[in-house]
């Protein structure tokens, strides 16, 4: 196939541009141009700032290509435009949105049909994301564009840019730090591994029976709090030392710190998030292939190859918390 990947060069898009160049595809990746990764030979790129919308339509007119990977799309603004340069230039268009979509559920596994985050108070992401699936479902209905939408929740793997994740975790049980946890630490959180993810991707072009279809592409497990912090201690060979913190008092914490609670703990610890991948496995034909303990094993080993485990961190917010929350079980 002769495919674009908006995006191609940080994380998720990385990944799945090494993994179509593996398959033997003709790749072309549109970017800013601004990163510095090494991209696999032949891999042509085009530059463009996606909130341009001319300078999108100059640098796809006259282009077409089978398949189509929108990874670095966050706005309806900057997807309108994309969508008028390709239309009728496209075999297959896949969009990458986030199960951040998802309203709050009592139900679970929350599954692709349940409602969408519509609240005034969703966040920023989630609001701009819907909107963004809103624009390319009317477009498969009124226009017949060729979309399907993933949704996977945590991306974890070699190349995260957000590195409180899985990265800081290494860190702190290398170096022997506590871990602080906010409540019990018994809430359910579902993530997946990034090559998982990019195999999901490039499973969908071409499969007629996915236009206009979302799917929801997470690993094979949810994992509590706690049981995440552990199989990190096995996989870095630690014993965690787990701080944890009264569900009512970390609002307090962070404040008291003058932090947000994501620079103390990076995961939604207040609300079990558990999804089904019943649907992508069957349409698909898509099966994750790590499972938690495998795929956080490949990337410590991934992050020590690369000298992160010498990188300097400054935990130094983290240790005023866990002073404070030592007076305060003292006091």
């Amino acid at each position: 196939m002769n495919v674009l990947v908006l995006g191609g060069t940080l994380f998720i898009g990385l990944h799945l541009v090494q993994l179509l160049h593996r398959q033997g595809h003709t790749v072309t990746v549109l970017n800013r141009g601004v990163s510095d990764v090494v991209l696999p030979d032949g891999v042509e790129r085009l530059v463009a700032d996606r909130t341009d919308p001319s300078k999108v339509r100059s640098v796809l007119k006259g282009t077409s290509y089978d398949a189509v990977f929108d990874i670095s799309c966050r706005t309806p603004e900057v997807l309108e435009p994309t969508i008028k340069a390709l239309e009728g230039n496209v075999g297959h268009f896949v969009f990458c949105s986030t199960t951040s979509v998802y309203g709050p559920s009592f139900l679970s596994p929350i599954k692709e049909d349940f409602p969408l985050d519509r609240r005034p108070d969703a966040s920023d992401y989630a609001r701009n994301k819907v909107a963004c699936e809103d624009m390319l479902m009317e477009a498969v209905g009124e226009r017949d564009f060729p979309a399907t939408v993933l949704r996977p929740p945590y991306v974890y793997g070699p190349h995260n840019r957000l590195k409180q994740r899985e990265f800081s975790f290494f860190a702190r049980l290398a170096q022997g730090r506590p871990i602080i946890v906010p409540g019990d630490g018994l809430t359910l959180f579902h993530a997946v591994h990034v090559d998982d993810l990019a195999e999901a991707f490039a499973v969908t072009p071409g499969r007629v029976n996915t236009l206009g279809q979302v799917y929801t592409t997470s690993g094979s497990q949810a994992i509590t709090i706690n049981g995440y912090v552990s199989i990190i201690g096995d996989v870095v060979g630690a014993s965690p030392q787990t701080v944890h913190v009264e569900a009512r008092d970390f609002a307090s914490l962070t404040q008291r710190l003058e932090v947000s609670e994501q620079d103390l703990y990076p995961f939604e610890w207040r609300v079990s998030s558990v999804y089904s991948i019943e649907k992508a496995a069957r349409d698909l034909d898509w099966t994750p292939r790590y499972e938690m303990r495998d795929g956080l094993a490949m990337t410590y080993e991934w992050w020590k190859e690369q000298g992160l485990d010498a990188e300097e961190w400054d935990f130094s917010q983290e240790e005023r918390a866990v002073e404070l929350i030592g007076r305060q079980a003292t006091s």
